[in-house]
């Protein structure tokens, strides 16, 4: 009889930049101010930079004033449509498992 062994992969990885358009995303569905983005999202504020001129001028992400003149980022139709489509594609994708037999490593 053959024994399995089955492990999750537990290796600690750096986020995808889809992971992170995701994240952002996400965290402004409700409209909020950069900062709150910043820390629900877990970005420096180099990155958010980066990423939010990218979402901005891809109308994935839109700005504006709110009445006390804070500016207020919203996940924009286009955004809410993209997590959609990455919610489907993670939901498609199934974590990775080691299976151990005698000698051999096979990836289910």
């Amino acid at each position: 009889m053959q024994r399995f062994a089955l492990q999750r992969e537990e290796k600690v990885r750096n986020r995808s930049k889809l992971d992170i358009i995701y994240d952002i995303l996400a965290s402004a569905t409700g409209g909020v101010r950069k900062t709150h983005i910043m820390s629900r999202a877990n970005l420096s504020s180099e990155q958010m930079n980066f990423y939010f001129n990218t979402l901005l001028h891809h109308s994935l992400l839109d700005a504006e004033k709110d009445s006390d003149n804070n500016l207020v980022y919203r996940t924009t139709q286009k955004g809410i449509k993209f997590l959609h489509c990455c919610a489907q594609i993670k939901s498609l994708i199934a974590p990775i498992v080691k299976v151990r037999t005698q000698g051999e490593l096979l990836f289910l």
